[in-house]
């Protein structure tokens, strides 16, 4: 895959980054996959990170059949799987192998950041799918235990600085961070050369979780951060848990914030 590069308009002084966009199917958690799928097509994004609500290595062999084939026929990729929780690393060979058996770039978890035995399972699973395995944060949105979630820099950088490996990275999530009072600028100069996906998600007067442009996020000054950081490959994944009934508009209008900070 060509990583994704920034194009300077030297008179205009404005920049153009080449990442597609995705989405969290989180963000359709009332729906089926299969209208899931549907309402995708209204907004015309076909990068698609799974959520195992949606489908997960526990459902029957006809129901995940039925479900790639619903996929393709759609013609959504599946970039990730995930945020698959792990309490311990018994667990984490079916969610590796069921992202590889879905065509996943790589597989988003979450687990207690001192359990290195679930690191070390993770990364030797890994090595034997081709998989990239990215360690998202998380905040109190969600979890009263911090003990048992990555909810800070330090929480992240301490488990990749023990374990240097090429298929060992993070998902960033913007909005956790910011609900932790971790800006940007604290997260990818830091993290930046492990960045292996990125859900875009902001937190606003509104909303707790909201969509991402709509609050403290400034999208063209993460969008710098990662050019100048990062190199990621992975879509730019838009995530919020907002009413139902607003899922999809707001879906359409964070593309449009996107697009508009400089995402081609």
């Amino acid at each position: 895959m060509t990583p994704n590069r920034t194009r300077t308009n030297e008179h205009e002084h404005e920049h153009e980054y080449e990442y597609e966009i995705g989405v969290q199917s989180v963000v359709f958690q009332a729906l089926s996959l299969a209208d899931l799928l549907a309402e995708l097509e209204t907004t015309g994004i076909d990068q698609l990170e799974l959520w195992g609500h949606h489908l997960s290595p526990e459902d029957g062999e006809d129901e995940i059949e039925d479900a790639i084939e619903r996929i393709d026929d759609a013609d959504v990729t599946i970039c990730g799987y995930g945020v698959v929780d792990l309490d311990d690393p018994g667990r984490a060979r079916e969610h590796v192998a069921f992202a590889d058996r879905l065509g996943a770039d790589y597989v988003t978890v979450n687990y207690p950041p001192a359990s290195d035995d679930v690191t070390e399972e993770l990364i030797a699973l890994a090595e034997e799918f081709g998989i990239d395995v990215a360690i998202h944060n998380y905040s109190t949105v969600h979890h009263d235990d911090l003990s048992r979630v990555f909810s800070s820099v330090d929480d992240v950088r301490e488990v990749l600085e023990r374990y240097d490996h090429p298929r060992l990275g993070v998902c960033i999530d913007t909005g956790h961070f910011l609900v932790m009072d971790e800006t940007p600028d604290d997260v990818l100069p830091d993290l930046g050369d492990r960045v292996t996906a990125v859900h875009l998600k902001d937190t606003s007067e509104a909303e707790l979780e909201d969509l991402p442009g709509a609050g403290r996020l400034d999208l063209a000054h993460v969008l710098g951060l990662l050019d100048e950081h990062a190199d990621l490959e992975a879509p730019l994944v838009i995530e919020y848990e907002l009413p139902a009934e607003r899922a999809t508009d707001a879906l359409v209008e964070a593309a449009e914030n996107i697009r508009a900070a400089g995402v081609q």
